[in-house]
């Protein structure tokens, strides 16, 4: 070969090498609650043409939903001329703070987004390590609570957490839904009741209806969302719970199994549930009866269900005996109540893909509805705050220009997306705490 042809091809190689070290991958971690505005907002800051490949599948900008219901997944695309692969991890608001303020491992999916078709959960216990998921470090994150709120402050568990730089880019309302059959006429639930529901783990539906002669064995069951939920916190906190305080939800099985249908699981027949088993997460230890589902999505699907005879009279295995007992022996039916966002609600509890006989029920709070108004002049006061969680320190260059434009997109723009609110002109009330006093700005 031709010196002129080696130098050639010497300088074709140093140029694909400059141009693979010249793309930069930022990483990502949220909440849910912060999931459809935050996607959102990527596909806008990047140039037309971007890809993103998640769980749910490949998208381009003619179906942007995919991205949107995606907790994993990764943007290819470019900003301000510079070649990006955005990985994101949705796996909660407490799972953001520690991210950021422990600067602590977490799982991002392979993909640099320019393949087709879903990828492997990365949070599975079937995901493979290398093939599936890798482990990295975030450069920034979305939590819909405060570090406040949080365990992650200071020294936790052996792992030091140093404080964040916290800006509000927008507000996500909380709603509270019951299952279907529930009476929907008046459907409202108190500050107390909440309080009552999610202690004791199940209260008779006469409670709600006031209709002692026909509800008083009807029970309604609680359900909720994990130690890793933002939704947790918030709306355990709103009802004057608190962060720490033991609640008991329950754990369906299904004898009929949920039908999934356009990306959206509804339906089935509960045939028995058991208090949620004990479990650990990020550190945080929740007894038997106190965890609950990692996303807003599973929660939704159960608020679709129909609970069979021996789930709502509360079989169980007696430890003495040995034989089934029923808590609520002359139980006639039974309904479950969770919370969700409304972009949850809309899409997978009452309405969206899910048929009509399915649909749950949307319960006013304290008599107030979930409208976009009761919540911006106070009256309505189940929400949280989203805001983007950036290091004091370390945050520079590239990744720190992006969280900045994302920063601003959402809070000009995309806040509204999945049902959020932005935290403008029009927007008259305040917090200074998750679940805190609302008061006038």
């Amino acid at each position: 070969m031709k010196p002129t042809q080696l130098i050639a091809l010497g300088a074709l190689a140093l140029l694909a090498s400059h141009g693979a070290s010249a793309q930069t991958v930022i990483r990502i971690v949220g909440s849910n609650g912060d999931r459809s505005a935050t996607q959102t907002a990527i596909s806008n800051i990047l140039a037309p043409g971007w890809k993103f490949q998640g769980i749910n599948g490949s998208a381009s900008a003619a179906n942007l939903s995919v991205a949107t219901g995606a907790n994993y997944g990764a943007w290819n695309g470019s900003y301000a001329g510079n070649a990006l692969v955005i990985k994101v991890s949705f796996s909660g608001a407490l799972a953001g703070i520690a991210a950021v303020a422990g600067n602590t491992d977490q799982r991002f999916v392979v993909s640099t987004g320019t393949g087709s078709g879903a990828i492997v959960d990365p949070s599975s216990s079937a995901a493979v390590l290398g093939s599936d998921y890798e482990i990295n470090k975030a450069d920034f994150g979305f939590s819909t609570n405060f570090q406040a709120t949080s365990p992650f402050n200071g020294v936790y568990q052996g792992v030091t957490y140093s404080p964040v730089t916290e800006e509000i880019v927008g507000v996500s309302p909380l709603g509270f839904y019951a299952s279907p059959g529930f009476p929907a006429t008046g459907a409202n639930i108190t500050t107390q009741l909440a309080q009552l529901l999610y202690t004791s783990g199940a209260v008779p539906l006469a409670l709600f209806t006031g209709d002692f002669a026909n509800d008083a064995n009807k029970i309604v069951y609680a359900i909720g969302r994990n130690t890793d939920a933002g939704q947790r916190y918030g709306a355990y906190t709103e009802i004057g719970l608190g962060t720490t305080t033991t609640v008991r939800v329950w754990q369906p099985t299904y004898s009929t199994p949920q039908t999934t249908a356009s990306g959206v699981t509804y339906g089935g027949v509960v045939g028995t549930q058991d208090l949620w088993p004990a479990e650990t997460l990020n550190g945080i230890y929740s007894p038997q009866g106190s965890g609950g589902y990692s996303t807003g999505a599973l929660l939704a699907a159960a608020l679709t269900t129909t609970l069979g005879s021996d789930a709502y009279k509360g079989k169980y295995l007696d430890p003495d005996t040995q034989t089934y007992q029923y808590l609520y022996p002359n139980a006639t039916a039974g309904y479950y109540i969770g919370y969700v966002t409304p972009s949850d609600a809309n899409s997978r509890v009452i309405g969206g893909n899910v048929p009509v006989a399915n649909r749950g029920i949307a319960l006013s709070y304290n008599g107030v509805a979930l409208t976009n108004p009761n919540i911006q002049n106070g009256r309505y006061t189940a929400w949280v705050y989203n805001r983007i969680l950036k290091p004091q320190s370390g945050l520079t260059g590239l990744q720190l220009t992006v969280a900045n434009a994302l920063r601003d997109r959402i809070t000009n723009f995309d806040a509204t997306a999945g049902g959020g609110l932005k935290n403008d002109a029009a927007f008259l009330v305040k917090r200074s705490t998750d679940g805190g006093l609302v008061t006038p700005k």
